[in-house]
């Protein structure tokens, strides 16, 4: 998994503002397509069972074992625009296995 450094910054600035017992983000899946979409992260203070822990940057990601695979090829990205940001968005190659919006 990629994470570009303005999603790390911001990823890092909803860490602080979870609080101190945030250890990372849950992946709750995407709104979207693998051409772009929304990811649906919570804070989260662990991995929890049936979850892989991905860290990058010093941000640890738990992510559900189905959507390991498209996640290993995932880019997370932030785009904060005034106009039309499109906040942090996901994207990954079409077709990888896992992918909540191809099946």
């Amino acid at each position: 998994m990629t994470i570009t450094e303005p999603a790390l910054e911001r990823l890092r600035k909803l860490a602080r503002r979870a609080g101190g017992n945030c250890r990372g983000f849950r992946f709750g899946g995407v709104v979207g397509s693998c051409r772009a979409s929304i990811p649906m992260l919570k804070p989260a203070e662990a991995c929890g069972k049936g979850e892989v822990e991905v860290e990058v940057g010093g941000i640890h990601i738990f992510i559900p074992l189905e959507h390991h695979e498209m996640m290993e090829a995932a880019t997370l990205d932030y785009d904060s625009s005034p106009l039309f940001g499109r906040g942090l968005n996901l994207t990954w190659p079409h077709g990888v296995r896992g992918c909540p919006a191809c099946g």
